[in-house]
């Protein structure tokens, strides 16, 4: 196991909210409502953060930091540290990744320490309570992002969501989807979007001709059935077993190398330890357990 440790550092955690433009390097900005930071301050050249990029219109997070150390650990994952007690990430090897530079896809090979990095994560996601969290649950990996960055939801004039970033396609603009396939511009209205700029106009909106746009959730054209699911149904389709010994324990949940519990007239899953909190209580209805509709999320 090779492990390198580049960072000594002195810890200072704070939480912001509703910050529409923050620096985040001394050569970069964020552009978006951003929640959650945690700093972390060592010398001049050594400083860095991680970011908790959040838009209330997306299912998904983005973290954004520099790499701190990386690890190589077993089943063809790597863990990778952000920001040393910001974030440590287990990404598979076949994990997607994109250097948003110019949009191509790199492996995972090519996440190098020092690096600026965007991890990609499920808004639901479960993540341990240690110092740093951790999870394993990464949807796609950004490298290369020490340019400008908005994460939003644009609207059909490519305005985001903030009303504070207007888009102008050029056509040198690389324009992929969250598998980093090419993408077209017409599939850019209502999808939460993380762009990747250059220089702005001093408008209001700002407009600028973006390098790389990355769709990182399609438009949600259609309404989310919310009605509640019958949870050995959808758990069985899935490819768990359902072990239920009585309605008084957890029922487990098992495949492969996830395990899930669940209680009737709770609202608290676990996954693999990690507690996480569904919108609405398990129950019993005629002898079968029923589950709120984000529990099939988590399958």
């Amino acid at each position: 196991m090779k492990k390198n440790i580049l960072s000594k550092v002195v810890l200072t955690t704070f939480i912001t909210s509703m910050v529409l433009t923050t620096g985040v390097f001394a050569d970069t900005t964020v552009t978006n409502t951003e929640v959650g930071k945690v700093a972390v301050e060592a010398s001049k050249e050594d400083a860095a953060e991680i970011s908790v990029l959040r838009n209330e219109k997306s299912d998904y997070v983005i973290y954004k930091g520099t790499v701190t150390s990386i690890e190589e650990g077993e089943d063809g994952y790597i863990s990778v540290l952000v920001s040393e007690t910001g974030l440590k990430a287990n990404i598979a090897d076949d994990a997607v990744v994109i250097d948003a530079k110019d949009g191509s896809v790199k492996k995972v090979s090519d996440i190098k320490d020092d690096m600026d990095i965007m991890l990609v994560i499920g808004a639901n996601t479960p993540m341990t309570m240690s110092i740093p969290p951790m999870t394993s649950s990464v949807s796609s990996v950004i490298i290369n992002t020490d340019s400008n960055v908005d994460f939003s939801v644009y609207n059909s004039e490519l305005i985001n969501a903030e009303n504070n970033l207007k888009l102008n396609i050029g056509k040198d603009t690389v324009i992929i989807n969250a598998k980093g396939e090419k993408a077209k511009e017409e599939e850019l209205e209502g999808s939460a979007l993380a762009v990747f700029y250059g220089a702005s106009t001093r408008s209001i909106p700002a407009q600028t001709t973006p390098e790389t746009v990355m769709i990182i959730e399609k438009a949600k054209n259609e309404v989310v059935d919310k009605s509640p699911v019958k949870l050995r149904e959808v758990s069985e389709k899935a490819g768990y077993s359902v072990k239920w010994i009585a309605n008084d324990m957890p029922v487990e949940l098992k495949k492969e190398d996830k395990t899930i519990l669940v209680t009737a007239e709770s609202n608290i899953c676990t996954i693999n330890g990690v507690k996480t909190e569904l919108s609405g209580k398990i129950y019993l209805e005629d002898e079968t357990m029923m589950a709120p509709y984000d529990f099939a999320e988590l399958l």
